[in-house]
């Protein structure tokens, strides 16, 4: 159910209002429910849901009439219309997974005149979603589909895909999915731009993308009363979250681990193969070597995401593809070193046969998640973060934050002292106001990003300078301010002197970190993440 104006879908479809709020669907069409009864059974059985925009449905009512899922939505607020904590816990409490879309006019109007950053828009709208949906109690690891809902025409395709790298660059790509007709989400899966695709018939021609997760098969039915859209599930983990779906069936994903210059091991050599899959010229030898880090950073910079020659969540995230029986390659490579890694002992040759299928299947089932056989995003991701990996510090960074005007605390203090560091004139006074605001525009300009005024994982990338003893300035005050997060009670005085190594050997040594007093990228990471 768009936010907006469905003026455009209603001359495609044929309206159908459904005794009982339910309706069977199958790929061939849309039959009538013999009675309500009967809907609600089958809408159970066969994975069916509904989207709407009208926060007066109760969960209570979604639930008597057999759907077992929602897609809600999150847009600029106010809002009456999109998702709250209390409505989630509601469906969640009935029992409902949820699955979170963002829709916003700022794409609506592209209809008009394409933005000319595209990127920087959906940066910004994937930042705003993220909030919002965690702000709703979702995981972390779930997904969030971005509406195209109009019929976009293949002269925006590259805007199209600009979009959604910037979409990627704040919430990482395995978990970046779209809404859209058939021609739109083929395009956005064909280019990799997507790891979810929620299809909608309209603009479809009765086409439909076997690799969308989600399909939007009928609009304008009746639910209790309320208007709402028909959704059929088309795996077992479509993004959902909460209730009975709560992910993929419960499963809480591990996180993706951090792979750094030095280490070794399997998951080195799987993402080795991945970066050759990209077309990078290194040996697949499970040692993270010069050459490897030369390659990542190469990657990195190709793709948008902060270049700091780290395999962590982003990358790891732009790295996956998704193999399945019949593919071949050095995609395929990776997957069976990842699978070997679990006692499958699969020859690492890069076809994807029965064997492999086996192995996928039977690790599949043990971790819990959907069994189709497809190493994707939420398979890759249990495959690689799960146990040891990478040997040499393999510590799991957490996310970076997001920090946005308004905020407080710490890491504003300590982003300010950075922005600082890198010539911006403003008091560093822990305030994310208008000054600090400006200042973080004028920077995201000046490196390339995506200029939306947020703090979030690509500017910290960006902002973060490798201090250590004997190191003086801006730079220290911020890596001191993060340290005293921890109760380390140091001056702030930008002074990196015996007191802040220690400070720093200690908080490396307590965070699984090699303990080298120099606080670069991954400690960055811990400090202001944590």
């Amino acid at each position: 159910m768009n936010l907006f104006d469905h003026s455009r879908r209603l001359s495609r479809r044929s309206l159908l209002t459904l005794a009982g709020g339910a309706a069977v669907a199958t790929a061939a069409g849309i039959g009538l429910a013999q009675s309500a009864s009967a809907a609600s059974a089958a809408s159970s059985a066969t994975g069916y849901g509904i989207d709407y925009s009208d926060a007066s449905l109760t969960a209570g009512s979604v639930a008597a009439a057999g759907y077992g899922f929602v897609c809600r939505y999150l847009s600029w607020l106010p809002n009456s219309k999109v998702l709250t904590l209390s409505e989630a816990q509601a469906l969640t409490a009935a029992g409902l997974g949820i699955v979170s879309n963002w829709e916003s006019d700022g794409l609506q109007s592209w209809q008009s005149s394409v933005p000319s950053d595209p990127y920087s828009q959906g940066a910004g709208h994937a930042t705003e979603a993220q909030r919002q949906a965690l702000a709703n109690g979702m995981p972390s690891s779930r997904p969030i589909y971005f509406s195209v809902d109009f019929d976009l025409q293949p002269s925006m395709y590259s805007a199209l895909n600009s979009y959604f790298d910037g979409v990627a660059s704040v919430i990482g790509r395995s978990r970046t999915g779209a809404y859209g007709g058939y021609h739109v989400i083929r395009e956005l899966f064909d280019s990799g731009k997507i790891a979810w695709g929620w299809q909608t018939y309209a603009w479809s021609g009765g086409n439909w993308d076997s690799r969308a997760q989600l399909r939007q098969v009928q609009n304008d039915i009746t639910v209790a009363g309320h208007d709402a859209d028909l959704d059929q599930a088309m795996a077992a983990d479509f993004g959902q979250w909460g209730g009975k779906g709560g992910g993929g069936g419960g499963v809480i994903l591990p996180s993706w681990p951090n792979i750094t210059d030095g280490m070794t091991g399997p998951s080195v050599q799987a993402a080795q193969y991945l970066l050759r899959y990209h077309g990078a010229s290194i040996t697949a030898d499970g040692q993270f070597g010069p050459a490897t880090l030369a390659a990542t950073k190469t990657f990195q910079s190709a793709h948008g995401l902060g270049v700091d020659g780290q395999i962590g969540p982003q990358t790891w995230s732009a790295l996956i593809v998704q193999v399945q029986q019949g593919s071949t390659g050095d995609d395929v490579r990776a997957a069976q070193v990842e699978l070997n890694r679990f006692g499958y002992g699969l020859a690492v040759d890069g076809s994807f046969g029965s064997g492999t299928d086996s192995a996928a299947r039977a690790f599949q089932s043990a971790h819990g998640l959907g069994v189709d056989g497809q190493v994707g995003p939420q398979t890759w991701q249990m495959l690689v973060g799960t146990g040891n990996g990478a040997s040499g510090g393999g510590t799991v960074a957490p996310p970076w934050p997001n920090v946005i005007d308004g905020d407080t605390g710490n890491n504003v203090l300590a982003a300010q002292y950075l922005l600082r560091y890198h010539g911006a004139s403003i008091t560093a006074d822990g305030q994310f106001g208008p000054a600090t605001l400006t200042a973080t525009k004028t920077f995201q300009s000046a490196h390339g990003l995506g200029v939306d005024g947020q703090i979030g994982p690509q500017t910290w990338s960006a902002l973060i300078v490798q201090v250590q003893q004997g190191s003086t300035g801006d730079d220290v005050r911020a890596a001191q301010v993060e340290l005293n997060k921890f109760g380390y009670g140091l001056a702030v005085d930008g002074s990196f002197g015996s007191g802040t190594d220690s400070a720093a050997r200690a908080f490396q040594s307590a965070h699984g970190l090699g303990v080298d007093g120099q606080v670069g990228p991954q400690t960055w990471q811990m400090l202001v993440g944590s």
